[in-house]
């Protein structure tokens, strides 16, 4: 099976590569009627972050950083990647909007979302962490595009599946 690691970098890939990825990804996010290019040039993978009141650390899976073409506005989606086996740390899904907003000046966007990736079971019993993203999307659907999430969606490896 493809670890998270590995499914972060195919999905940067794909992202940065692939138009038709980039626009299906797009439309599913508030930023979707504007015309936008992924800034490529920054660094888009485990963004460490300190929360200046807990003091614990976290990391943005992937970062995507967009610039609008008209008024060179940037705009973010902080992407959290959860794999077939993947488990939620304590605050996690909250944290992910506060780390978003903390990071706006640092980062220079404008307007930011955060977005969940997994395969479709682990999305079905984590119905209350949803709740703190903008939007998720399954493997299964981003499969159609990168193959490699297709076939790391086993039910076997999902807590709460049986």
């Amino acid at each position: 099976m493809t670890n998270e690691l590995e499914l972060d970098n195919l999905f940067w890939k794909a992202i940065s590569t692939n138009e038709a990825f980039q626009s299906w990804f797009l439309q599913r996010t508030k930023f979707a009627a504007c015309v936008l290019d992924l800034v490529v040039e920054e660094k888009w993978h485990q963004r460490w972050y300190k929360d200046p009141i807990s003091g614990k650390e976290s990391e943005t899976d992937i970062l995507l950083v967009f610039k609008d073409r008209e008024n060179s506005d940037r705009y973010a989606v902080h992407v959290e990647n959860k794999p077939p086996h993947g488990k939620w740390r304590p605050r996690q899904p909250e944290n992910y909007r506060i780390r978003a907003k903390d990071r706006m000046s640092k980062l220079r966007y404008v307007d930011y979302q955060v977005a969940l990736i997994a395969p479709l079971a682990f999305l079905k019993v984590s119905s209350s962490e949803i709740e703190h993203f903008d939007f998720a999307i399954s493997y299964e659907d981003i499969g159609d595009f990168i193959p490699e999430f297709k076939h790391a969606c086993t039910t076997k490896d999902v807590p709460g599946v049986v």
